[in-house]
């Protein structure tokens, strides 16, 4: 009687997993892909349910968040310790009981920044009033491409406003006699007590930039995420010019933290401007004279999705766009009423 073989020669086992390997090796791209389409599809999402949430605001105040609230001096906080655009929009993101956990009366909580440099230190509200609710995890502020940030702060942020200027604190208000740039006003949307309204969006909602996105520090040096020091500069084309010219092998992270807080009105955690494409190096001026409207900065945006970048418009579309944008084109969108032509955005 012929026995009947009941088990794989190992050479037909190793045609196996080899045949399995290669079938593996062909399919995990086409899943990663898959897998990475539906997180930017859940990103765009995200800057779509902000873009409904400032719609909102506008419809009930007649004017949009500011980007970055008064300061808490008087109660001994330092200047860093105050509200951003994201928590004015809490109540229209499906997030009212975070809202009214939060005592406006009093300074959020901050994560402190400190890296390299002992930079904008932790700082803890008046009996830790705001601790709770600044600490909070709020998903839709989080893009599933990103899993950078860490530690034990949960309340972290990728998505950030668009301030226009790239001094950190100027605004629309007079300028003092020590300010370095008197003629600056702020051409964005969300900056230092800003009240911006439809009707100064000259250049139109669908031409003016109001969200975008940056990825976040995970604490440790990394020269896609920090925002470095550079010698402080006196005009927009100066300091991209200096931060342009950054090697972020060797120059210092002012720090690594970049969106550690949706709570700071800051340009470390809820705020970037136009003055380079996505992508770009991020700079702060060091040291800048006077108050931090003398700080010059380049903030830019970027993400983990591959060569673009999400960015929300003000007339609430999402546009997927391009890390190598011309860089006239990318501040023109940025602007709201500079009446630069945007028809290649």
């Amino acid at each position: 009687m012929r026995r009947i073989r009941s088990a794989f020669t190992l050479i037909e086992l190793l045609v196996v997993i080899a045949i399995i390997s290669v079938l593996v090796a062909l399919l995990l791209p086409a899943v990663q892909q898959a897998r990475e389409a539906a997180r930017r599809t859940q990103c765009k999402n995200n800057l779509k349910q902000i873009g409904i949430a400032i719609a909102g605001y506008e419809g009930a105040f007649k004017v949009f968040p500011f980007g970055k609230g008064f300061n808490y001096g008087f109660l001994g906080a330092p200047v860093y310790a105050r509200w951003s655009v994201h928590a004015m929009l809490l109540p229209h993101l499906e997030q009212t009981p975070l809202y009214n956990s939060l005592n406006f009366n009093n300074p959020p909580d901050t994560p402190g920044m400190a890296g390299v440099i002992n930079f904008m230190p932790a700082y803890t509200s008046p009996g830790g009033i705001n601790t709770v609710g600044s600490m909070k995890k709020v998903p839709l502020f989080l893009c599933p491409s990103d899993s950078s940030g860490t530690g034990v702060w949960e309340g972290q942020n990728n998505y950030c406003g668009n301030q226009g200027t790239w001094l950190c604190d100027r605004s629309n208000f007079a300028p003092a006699a020590s300010d370095i740039a008197p003629a600056e006003l702020s051409p964005g949307i969300f900056f230092y007590l800003s009240r911006v309204r439809p009707a100064d969006i000259a250049d139109g909602m669908s031409n003016t930039a109001f969200f975008s996105e940056k990825i976040r520090g995970s604490g440790n040096p990394d020269p896609k995420t920090d925002l470095f020091t550079m010698e402080n500069q006196t005009s927009l084309i100066d300091t991209y010019n200096k931060c342009m010219a950054t090697n972020p092998l060797t120059a210092t992270p002012l720090t690594s933290k970049w969106g550690w807080s949706w709570v700071m009105g800051e340009n470390c955690c809820t705020l970037y401007n136009h003055v380079a494409p996505p992508g770009s190096v991020s700079c702060a001026g060091l040291p800048f004279p006077g108050t931090m409207t003398n700080m010059a900065m380049q903030v830019s945006a970027g993400s983990r999705h591959t060569g673009v970048v999400n960015v929300l418009m003000g007339d609430g579309a999402v546009k997927t766009t391009s890390n190598n944008i011309d860089t006239n084109v990318w501040r023109a969108v940025g602007t709201r009423n500079g009446g630069e032509p945007v028809s290649e955005f």
